[in-house]
């Protein structure tokens, strides 16, 4: 017996039929455009923004001065030349003592350490031995004057006399300048002592270790009141950094930044990144502020003459004209060539082509003209 075909009903086959019309049809249809529509430009330059797209365009009237740009760069506090001491051992020895432990304040003549040393006792006998030899020369001149004047003195014996006083006081100034050398203390025993007023930063010493001339530090000493701001500045920004110029530093430690100012430009640059130091000073003593911390700098610039404009309203066309966008009037918007100075801090320096009262585009310039490269 012959199966019949399976048919759907037609009811069955007008819906199939609807289905695959209404996915065909949804499949064919293009996705909305959110994007704004930007008219195309005037015969006159002049480009046109549809009402829809004018809020991404933002104008500000421009103002001859109105900025004073600004360098920013990574900083660090560190001692000043001269606010550092380190303590050395000038002849060799024992550590026997160690007075001070890192981090404490010290005075000038504050004892350090106190060394054993051979060579100490035998510098100091040696500073003994000179200063009896030159008494003895000084002695003996003066018997040869008592002579001279009785009239039975020999004039070559006092000669002779007189240039041994000379020679050992010659001696006797080499062996106290060596003794000078050892500090305070008495035979082989030296005392270390601070020679500025700080506090102790590191300390190398221990009890019995040897202590040699020429090798580390035994301690470090910094003057906390002697610190400085050492911001590296990138080469393209030197040129405009000058000393004297007002200084805010802005620290982990502070909620508002502490104020300085510039006291000295590197000439030479260091480093793979090109940059040179510029130390600054603060205004005034601030607690809590530590060599070794971190900080930015944001170095005030000379006012600016001209007008300034944010980097984002410049756009370089063609490669090579340098523009930015005029509004002439609701929605419209006209490119006027211009010539710019360097790019600092986010800010450009605008040298011709605008004047004070231009109502120039600060913020989606590229929206005007999206074949323009932007002034980075």
């Amino acid at each position: 017996m012959e199966q019949e075909a399976l048919v759907p009903p037609f009811h069955f086959r007008a819906v199939l039929l609807a289905l695959a019309a209404g996915c065909s049809s949804t499949a064919a249809s293009p996705p909305p455009d959110h994007a704004p529509a930007i008219a195309s430009p005037q015969p006159d330059g002049t480009v046109r923004l549809e009402p829809g797209s004018r809020s991404y365009v933002t104008s500000t009237r421009v103002v001859l001065g109105a900025e004073t740009p600004v360098v920013r760069a990574p900083a660090r506090l560190a001692f000043r030349d001269g606010a550092v001491a380190q303590i050395n051992m000038p002849v060799a020895g024992r550590v026997t003592a160690v007075h001070v432990k890192t981090g404490d304040k010290v005075a000038v003549g504050t004892p350090l350490l106190t060394v054993s040393s051979p060579e100490a006792a035998a510098t100091r006998a040696s500073l003994a031995g000179a200063r009896a030899e030159h008494d003895v020369a000084v002695g003996e001149l003066a018997r040869q004057d008592r002579m001279a004047t009785g009239g039975v003195g020999v004039e070559s014996e006092r000669a002779a006399v007189a240039a041994r006083v000379r020679q050992t006081e010659v001696e006797l100034a080499r062996a106290q300048s060596t003794a000078a050398i050892l500090g305070g203390g008495g035979g082989s025993t030296v005392v270390l002592t601070s020679p500025i007023d700080g506090i102790v930063i590191s300390r190398r010493a221990t009890v019995g270790s040897v202590a040699q001339p020429g090798g580390e530090p035994l301690l470090e000493l910094g003057n906390p009141s002697s610190l400085w701001v050492i911001a590296d500045v990138f080469e393209r920004d030197l040129g405009e950094v000058h000393e004297g110029a007002a200084v805010a530093v802005e620290l982990s430690t502070r909620t508002t930044p502490v104020p300085g100012k510039v006291v000295s430009v590197g000439q030479a640059l260091t480093g793979s990144l090109r940059t040179a130091p510029v130390y600054i000073t603060l205004d005034a003593d601030e607690p809590g502020v530590r060599a070794g911390m971190f900080a930015r700098a944001v170095i005030s610039l000379p006012a600016a003459h001209s007008i300034v404009l944010p980097s984002e309203a410049v756009l370089i066309k063609d490669g090579k004209t340098t523009i930015a966008y005029v509004k002439k009037g609701e929605g419209q918007y006209i490119a006027r060539p211009i010539e710019v100075g360097p790019s600092i801090g986010g800010k450009v320096q605008v040298l011709s082509g605008l004047v004070a009262g231009d109502e120039v585009v600060t913020k989606g310039a590229l929206l005007l003209d999206g074949a323009a490269e932007q002034l980075l």
